[in-house]
């Protein structure tokens, strides 16, 4: 909750889009319900980029490598936080310290999933293990 919180004061411009939707799909006579997930595809794309930009978990323990490493033909650097290198490479995520739950939309506007969001529960043997 502090992530989201940190994220609706320093990008003021999405809270507004978030309650626009908000509105627009339920109003302000009720709170939203499952039901309503297929219609509040911003909303979904800023759960994604919570977990994305702040990784909540940190994959169980933060893991570092203690010296320099190879694995697979990819250097990992000494010290690197693993779980920030998963879900912050610039490449699949252009400006990645920045909060942009358009990333997580079509040009439609209709929610994107990611395949590698999950990754910040963790993988293999030190899964989340609410996850299970």
């Amino acid at each position: 909750m502090s992530s989201l919180f940190l994220a609706l004061i320093l990008y003021p411009d999405v809270q507004k889009r978030a309650q626009a939707e908000l509105d627009s799909v339920i109003s302000r006579d009720r709170l939203p319900t499952y039901d309503d997930k297929p219609r509040l595809p911003y909303i979904e794309a800023i759960s994604k980029e919570l977990m994305r930009w702040h990784v909540v978990t940190a994959l169980g323990v933060p893991h570092s490598p203690t010296d320099d490493d190879f694995y697979k033909g990819y250097f990992i650097p000494k010290g690197l936080r693993i779980d920030r290198a998963i879900l912050h490479d610039p490449e699949l995520y252009p400006d990645p310290e920045a909060f942009n739950p358009d990333r997580f939309l079509n040009e439609d506007g209709t929610f994107r999933d990611d395949p590698m969001i999950p990754l910040a529960f963790g993988a293999g043997r030190r899964i989340c293990a609410a996850r299970l």
